[in-house]
């Protein structure tokens, strides 16, 4: 009997399992299929057929007819009745470029510009006292975050990756040494022989408090 019965329990787990298989035109039983297909929302497009990815829609909305209600739409509907147009971002106004919230300008200067960045860039951080040590303090925790590992703590060129490959370089050196720090910070965004751009890792303001930090170490004995 217990054979019998652990027969009919595999088969069963057998079927069961089966059921769930996906191939040709049958994808199987999804559980929850929204969590599988993300949707990709564009900006400054929408949405309107409120019945659009109703396939993957797992909730059983409410319906109703009001068009400042959200939960009568299926997955893709993305319209926002809020905006002007139904969009879900407002444009931009016309011939307007983009800040970031620390009032910085995109940064356009391409990797063969150093020679003129490094002439005419110039920091905006404050160089009142008062703020002095604190810009220093955080550029040094910065420095320790994205350069440590490859300059050293004291700019040296004597980082841990400068163990295995040769050329990284020597901050305090007598090539750089008298560098500006819009020379700085360019490399830091551009990259520069051995090193990588950093700007899609490091914002603006902080390239800046590790430029400034640079130049501290290159002041130190």
């Amino acid at each position: 009997m217990q054979v019998i019965k652990r027969l009919i329990i595999g088969f069963a787990g057998t079927a069961l399992l089966a059921s769930c298989g996906a191939g040709g035109d049958d994808q199987g039983t999804e559980y929850a299929p929204n969590m599988y297909h993300s949707v990709a929302y564009e900006p400054y497009t929408q949405i309107t057929d409120k019945e659009a990815g109703r396939w993957v829609t797992s909730i059983e909305y409410v319906r109703d007819s009001s068009e400042t209600n959200f939960s009568d739409h299926a997955e893709y509907h993305n319209s926002n009745y809020i905006n002007p147009f139904h969009m879900n971002m407002r444009l931009p106004a016309p011939n307007t470029v983009s800040r970031n919230k620390s009032g910085y300008l995109p940064y356009r200067l391409k990797k063969d510009s150093l020679q003129f960045a490094a002439a005419t860039l110039v920091s905006p951080l404050d160089t009142a006292a008062a703020n002095a040590k604190a810009i220093l303090a955080d550029g040094k925790v910065l420095y320790e975050t994205y350069c440590d590992h490859c300059h050293g703590a004291k700019g040296e060129g004597d980082g841990k990756v400068a163990d295995k490959y040769a050329g990284v370089a020597n901050l305090k050196g007598d090539a750089i040494k008298g560098v500006s720090e819009g020379h700085i910070f360019h490399v830091i965004t551009m990259g520069k022989g051995l090193m990588q751009p950093h700007g899609s890792q490091v914002s603006p303001e902080d390239r800046w408090k590790i430029a400034r930090y640079v130049k501290s170490l290159q002041a130190a004995k």
